[in-house]
């Protein structure tokens, strides 16, 4: 009977770093459990650039030092000397946290229970194959709940014909006027004529892609571009709530990424936070870590009940732009503001829908 060091259930980002920070530089036996095909994902994860990704500065893909959040009518542009946005493709983060010395070996297979056998636990698979480890990592969590909110986005990797892109200034945020809907415009630039084209929604239900398409062909259009030739899309949800699973009691299990509370739901950043929980975990005695601050958490939950509660059509996120400058922006949504920068945000939001939510009881 082979017992491995570790079985990772879920091989999305969180799963591919523990491989590598936890393991890559050991020699032991690594089982992983993914039921989709690894391979044929790709999609682009964002992030501002913090001491904690600066390890991964060389598989980044593309910077940028300036970004606009705007609607029609106004514009805000950010920018930020060392602290640029940053994207890293799934399937660069993939390669990076394959590379290791450990032994690592997949399996194609739908984990459906484990538990503690002996002094290790068995895992069983749809199939009803049976493994054992010693410790368990698991990724897998809620991405959607009756009645909250989610973040969920479709986008498109076009090329057009000219120099049509900045290519030194990505778009954060476009807001549209949408009815009952907080909806906007995600652009990346990659060169002057290549751009991921992003429609991103908060609201509590996904829609159909010809919904998103919609959206995006109007914003081409909006910007002149009528012909253009579609590389590869890209789709995913967020959830915008706490979808984190209780602490185990046991030492040996793991619940990392969303499931581990990783990610900030106000924001629906993720990826990096992620990975920072993963290396606060290689220097913990404990099965779980805080990624975020208590007050941050608290701001967090505010601000989500205000979306949940209030027909938000993006101009809080426009008047939050404009009482900050890049460095602050983003350090609100790496979850590293000082007490200052909160104080500029708190005074930013709409008073009364906030002091509402602030004293109302949770649902």
């Amino acid at each position: 009977m082979k017992i491995y060091k570790a079985a990772i259930i879920g091989l999305g980002p969180s799963g591919l770093a523990v491989n590598k920070i936890l393991y890559g530089d050991s020699d032991y036996e690594i089982i992983a459990f993914e039921n989709e095909d690894v391979n044929k994902r790709d999609n682009y994860f964002g992030f501002w650039l913090t001491d904690w990704m600066k390890p991964f500065e060389p598989i980044i893909e593309k910077k940028w030092y300036k970004w606009n959040i705007e609607d029609n009518n106004i514009n805000v542009t950010h920018t930020s000397s060392d602290k640029p946005y940053c994207v890293i493709s799934f399937r660069k983060w993939k390669n990076h946290c394959l590379e290791t010395k450990n032994k690592l070996k997949i399996k194609n297979k739908k984990v459906i229970e484990y538990f503690s056998f002996q002094n290790y636990f068995k895992i069983i698979t749809a199939d009803k194959s049976e493994y054992y480890a010693e410790k368990i990592y698991d990724s897998r969590s809620i991405k959607e709940k009756k009645g909250e909110l989610l973040q969920h986005f479709f986008g498109v990797n076009i090329t057009v014909e000219g120099h049509i892109f900045d290519k030194n200034k990505l778009t954060l945020m476009h807001f549209t006027q949408e009815k009952n809907l907080l909806h906007f415009m995600y652009i990346l630039p990659f060169s002057h004529n290549k751009a991921l084209v992003e429609s991103t929604v908060f609201s509590k239900e996904v829609f159909t892609n010809s919904w998103y398409r919609e959206k995006i062909n109007d914003y081409l259009s909006l910007k002149n571009i009528s012909e253009f030739k579609e590389d590869s899309t890209e789709k995913g949800v967020i959830p915008m709530f706490v979808a984190e699973e209780k602490n185990s009691s046991n030492p040996n299990i793991y619940n990392i990424g969303i499931r581990g509370g990783a990610c900030k739901p106000s924001t629906g950043y993720a990826f990096s936070f992620l990975i920072k929980q993963i290396q606060l975990l290689k220097n913990s005695k404990k099965n779980y870590v805080n990624v975020h601050k208590f007050l941050e958490k608290k701001m967090d939950k505010i601000f989500i009940k205000f979306l949940k509660n209030n027909n938000e059509n993006g101009r809080s996120f426009i008047k939050l732009a404009s009482s900050l400058n890049g460095n602050e922006f983003q350090s609100f949504m790496m979850g590293e503001s000082n007490l200052l920068t909160k104080l500029k945000i708190v005074k930013s939001m709409p008073k009364l829908p906030f002091i509402k939510e602030l004293f109302k009881k949770d649902d």
